[in-house]
């Protein structure tokens, strides 16, 4: 059950990813800015990277570091994915492997920030919450 809690924000980010990505696309593009909808898909997948590797960190802690980042890169990544798919059948939408491209690189870059602050935090660089 402690585990679980680890995971909670992760799982109800997907369930959030999923229940937009089932809507009909109403918005209007805005053309003038170039790749804006690939920068929607960076930044959505960075928060949802750094949320799986805080759940694989946590959940597997004594396992390497790098490993359970790696597990955190490829859930999001795939996650990505199977998102992309699903709205090949979603009317108004469809899928594109740019979209997953980028994706992918904010998962990684999600990961890597979760990463970075906690190895500078272990390092005495980042305070922890609470203290001064």
């Amino acid at each position: 059950m402690r585990r679980l809690r680890h995971w909670l924000p992760a799982f109800a980010y997907m369930a959030l990813i999923f229940a937009l990505s089932s809507m009909r696309l109403v918005a209007p593009a805005i053309e003038d800015v170039p790749f804006q909808d690939k920068g929607v898909h960076f930044l959505e997948y960075f928060v949802l990277g750094f949320l799986c590797a805080h759940a694989t960190r946590h959940t597997w802690a004594s396992r390497a570091a790098v490993r359970t980042y790696a597990l955190a890169f490829f859930l999001a990544t795939a996650w990505g994915f199977s998102d992309e798919l699903h709205q090949a059948f979603v009317p108004g939408r469809s899928a594109d492997w740019i979209d997953v491209v980028a994706d992918a690189l904010g998962s990684l870059v999600g990961v890597v920030t979760y990463a970075s602050v906690g190895y500078l935090r272990a390092r005495g660089a980042v305070p922890l919450r609470g203290r001064a």
